[in-house]
């Protein structure tokens, strides 16, 4: 069974364009992720994937093996089966695939870790949440969601109005993982009403039936969303 690490990072962010290429402390973000995410040691490949030949140039030249994906995807998903798809790699149907998000240049080992061990339970997608701050609930940028008692999520949303009554509020931090199969599976999914409107791929999953499992990290790390977070980050 193999780890594999997939950062996608898309030059044409709606909400911050150009944000994998932000430098943040002298450095693009997307190779602060990177960085972070190689000295977890967690995994057996590290991957970069981009519609970007910008991104790509700069992604090699920092060391990273960077692929170049269709710009028609519409969000990192799609994006790691694209390039999955493409590997002339044999794979187990139980490989493990990590998509870290480039906007997450805080992740740390222990918390890749806990992603990772969801599939020791049988997990096919598995995701990590935080607590949430109070000034953060009410923030769009940030993508809140509820868990039941088993710790699968039962709603996501950037609305907190959307969320289940009665129910605790975490923080999504935006990390997936899931079984190659299922990478596969959901990718091929039709895209939902709900999940176009708020920009949140994890809603055709939830819609379609997939239980995604949650594991909690005590951090409540930065990501990397807005110009206003570049401002806290380089105020630190």
């Amino acid at each position: 069974m193999k780890i594999i690490a997939i950062i996608p990072a898309r030059h044409g962010s709606k909400r911050l364009f150009g944000k994998p290429l932000i430098e943040i402390h002298g450095k693009p973000l997307i190779q602060l992720t990177y960085e972070a995410v190689l000295k977890s040691k967690l995994f057996d490949v590290i991957l970069l994937t981009t519609e970007s030949k910008k991104i790509k140039k700069v992604a090699t030249d920092f060391g990273a093996t960077c692929i170049i994906t269709s710009e028609n995807n519409k969000n990192g998903t799609e994006r790691c089966a694209e390039l999955i798809g493409g590997l002339n790699w044999e794979f187990n149907k139980k490989d493990i695939i990590i998509n870290i998000q480039c906007d997450e240049p805080f992740i740390q080992k222990k918390h890749l870790q806990q992603v990772i061990n969801l599939f020791q339970k049988n997990a096919k997608i598995g995701t990590l949440i935080s607590p949430i701050e109070k000034s953060e609930i009410l923030d769009p940028s940030i993508v809140k969601l509820n868990t039941n008692t088993s710790n699968h999520a039962i709603n996501f949303t950037r609305d907190v109005t959307k969320l289940k009554k009665g129910y605790k509020i975490y923080k999504h931090i935006g990390v997936y993982g899931y079984t190659q199969s299922t990478l596969m599976e959901v990718s091929k999914l039709m895209r939902t009403k709900r999940e176009e409107n708020e920009k949140l791929e994890q809603l055709r999953w939830l819609e379609n039936n997939y239980l995604i499992h949650c594991a909690h990290i005590e951090d409540n790390i930065q990501s990397i969303n807005t110009k206003n977070d570049i401002k806290k980050i380089n105020k630190i």
